[in-house]
Order: structure tokens, then C-alpha cells, then sequence
């Protein structure tokens, strides 16, 4: 089968076209001009180049596919509702269209479990949740945007539309810090060591991409699929980081307002230094809620997830050898046994040696 992939150099993007490639598909890995391209290293696909703004980049880019899987986004907690919009909602209709004017059957478009909501204690959701009308990151809703404007265009056009819904997803290679690895980048930077009240849902990048293959595979047009993990409250989650990183804590819990303390700060100095900031408010505002879901759906399918643990380890063992880690942080750490053992082997080009002189003296 042949499937295009859009966001191909990004975290899920990546990893879904090496899982195509393994399942025995047909991968085209769709990216923007000027992409860095280093998740996609040692992978030998075709390359099409495309802009969400251009529908005829698009129509040329997924051209001959019979699936597209639709990962290109803006995942940031301190990016402009107006860039969200464009890239999230204006570009996911364009794409969409893109696809049905070129003959395209499926489209899995990669969305969020936040859109399926979140509850104020230990409860899980499942597909049939929803943002509901509280106060939410603008980022959750520009994904339930997209998630109806693609909807809008598939009923219109008779596409099939399948939506994949990745929890908080660990593990690399990846170019940037996504929030999700940010998770623990910003605990093994915190000397204090800080947990706080909530939870979250933790998923492996290489789960979460064979999830995709399966909904391309065969997920039911029209339904919503929850990829995830292991629920675990945030003091779980943070105890876990600590015994495989090899380092204390967690020390204290904080609140919603330390939190949104720590993330001024941290926001005040990416304004200053010109770089991303590892926490913003609008992410500090989301503790002390419960992001735990179900993945019944997706197991249906044969949809299989590691532990949180493994997850985690996995995690880690990618970033000790990502430029993400500081180096004075990599060397205050003990990694545990189960870290290393996390650790993928990616097979590079041996370097070139000279020809050995078969003269003798």
C-alpha cells in the first residue's frame, strides 16, 4: 500500500514511515522545503517536498497515494492562536482536499487525546469525551478544530477519515523538544525536584506509530482511536524518572500557581535568550487536571502499548545522546541497567578506508 506521510521529520512522522516500511508498505515521506530531515537518517524512502499553504504542492505531494497519513502540525503550548489555526485547521483542509482531488481512499489524520478531554480526579476518558466549555490551552482547541474541519471536507468529498488520538508521547529521534519530552527535560533541570497534583497518560513514539499503521490498515472510517499507554499521576511519572535517571526526588509537590510561576520565568528567559521555552503558562495551567484514558478501541484492532517504565526508559536513553540534555545534567545522572538496555541500535554508513598497498618490503 501505498502511503504518504506528511510531517515526516517530526517525532510521530518519522517513526510512522519506519513502521510502514516494516509493515511491508509503501512510504513517501512528505516534508517542507528546508526541513531538517535528521529523523528521517538511514531511511531510504522517497522525498516529497510540499507546503500546507500550496494545494498544488499537496496534490503533487500525495499524488498515487492510496493512504495519507497526516501528521504535519504546530505542537506548542507558546505559539500564536493565528499560527495554530494555519497550521493545524487551514492546513488540514487543505490537505484533505489536496487528497480527494488526487484520488486519495483514507486519510489518518494524527490529532490529540486532549480533545477527548480530561477530568478533576482519577477518571478515565475514552473517545466520546470532549473539550466541553471550560477554559483550555488554545492549542487542545485548534486540534478539536481540525478534528471537525477534517470531518467538514471527508463527508463532503467521501473520504475516509480515521483519527489517531497519541497521548503524551516519550522517545526519539527527534530534531526539537516537543512539550511531551520537555516533560522530562524540565524535571532532571529542576534541582528541587518538583512534582505536582494530576495526572497524565505516557506513551512510546514507536507504539504510537504502529498505531497509525493499524488505522491505515483497518480502522473503522468515522471513529476516533485513543493511542496510549499507562495513566500515572504526575508524583508516579516523576519517582519513575528519578530511579532510572539515577537521581533524587521528587522533593516537593508544587501547585497551579508554582507551576504558572515556573513557567513565567521560564517564558521571560526564552523572550530574553531568543530561544523556546521548556514550560509556558498555558501548560502550567493544566495541573492538578487528570489526562487518563482508555485505549479499548485501538486494542481492538491489536494495538499493543508498553509500560510507562519502559516508556520512560526509552525516553531516556534517546535523550542522554540528544543535544536536548545538557551536558552538565548527563553527567550528574546514574542511568539505571533498564535505560541502556532502552537503547535503539541504528545501523550508519561505515566510514570509507583507503585501499590497503599490497606491496611488501
Amino acid at each position: 500500500m501505498r502511503v504518504a506521510v506528511t510531517g515526516a521529520n517530526g517525532l510521530v512522522g518519522a517513526r510512522v514511515v519506519r513502521e510502514l516500511l516494516a509493515a511491508g508498505h509503501d512510504p513517501v515521506a512528505v516534508v517542507r522545503r528546508g526541513a531538517d530531515l535528521r529523523g528521517l537518517s538511514g531511511v531510504d524512502v522517497p522525498l516529497a517536498r510540499a507546503d500546507l499553504r500550496l494545494p498544488g504542492d499537496l496534490r503533487r505531494a500525495v499524488d498515487n497515494a492510496e493512504v495519507v497519513v497526516h501528521c504535519a502540525a504546530v505542537y506548542s503550548y507558546s505559539e500564536d492562536e493565528a499560527e495554530l489555526l494555519r497550521a493545524n485547521v487551514d492546513g488540514t483542509r487543505r490537505l484533505m482536499e489536496a487528497a480527494s482531488d488526487v484520488g486519495v481512499r483514507r486519510v489518518v489524520l494524527t490529532s490529540s487525546s486532549v480533545t477527548c478531554g480530561s477530568s478533576p480526579g482519577r477518571l478515565q476518558q475514552d473517545e466520546t469525551g470532549a473539550l466541553g466549555d471550560g477554559w483550555v490551552p488554545r492549542y487542545y482547541r485548534t486540534k478539536a478544530r481540525q478534528e471537525q474541519v477534517a470531518a467538514e471536507v471527508a463527508a463532503a468529498r467521501s473520504l475516509e477519515l480515521v483519527v489517531a488520538c497519541p497521548t503524551v508521547v516519550l522517545g526519539g529521534p527527534d530534531w526539537r523538544l516537543v512539550p511531551s519530552n520537555a516533560v522530562l527535560v524540565r524535571y532532571l533541570l529542576d534541582p528541587s525536584r518538583t512534582t505536582f497534583p494530576g495526572g497524565c497518560n505516557v506513551v512510546a513514539v514507536g507504539d504510537v506509530a504502529r498505531g497509525h499503521v493499524l488505522l491505515a490498515e483497518r480502522g473503522v472510517p468515522g471513529e476516533r482511536y485513543l493511542l496510549g499507554g499507562e495513566d500515572c499521576d504526575w508524583r508516579t511519572l516523576h519517582t519513575m524518572v528519578s530511579e532510572l535517571a539515577g537521581v533524587g526526588g521528587p522533593y516537593l509537590t508544587g501547585s497551579r500557581s508554582t507551576a504558572w510561576v515556573a513557567a513565567s520565568v521560564a517564558e521571560g528567559v526564552g523572550r530574553l535568550t531568543g530561544t523556546a521555552p521548556l514550560a509556558s503558562r498555558e501548560e502550567a495551567r493544566t495541573v492538578g487536571r487528570w489526562y487518563w484514558y482508555a485505549c479499548a478501541k485501538a486494542e481492538a484492532l491489536g494495538y499493543v502499548a508498553r509500560s510507562a517504565r519502559a516508556s520512560v526508559a526509552g525516553a531516556l536513553a534517546w535523550l542522554l545522546t540528544s543535544p536536548h540534555l545538557p551536558r552538565y545534567v548527563r553527567e550528574g545522572l546514574s542511568p539505571a541497567q533498564e535505560v541502556y538496555a532502552a537503547r535503539e541500535l541504528v545501523a550508519s554508513p561505515l566510514p570509507s578506508v583507503p585501499p590497503t598497498s599490497s606491496r611488501t618490503s
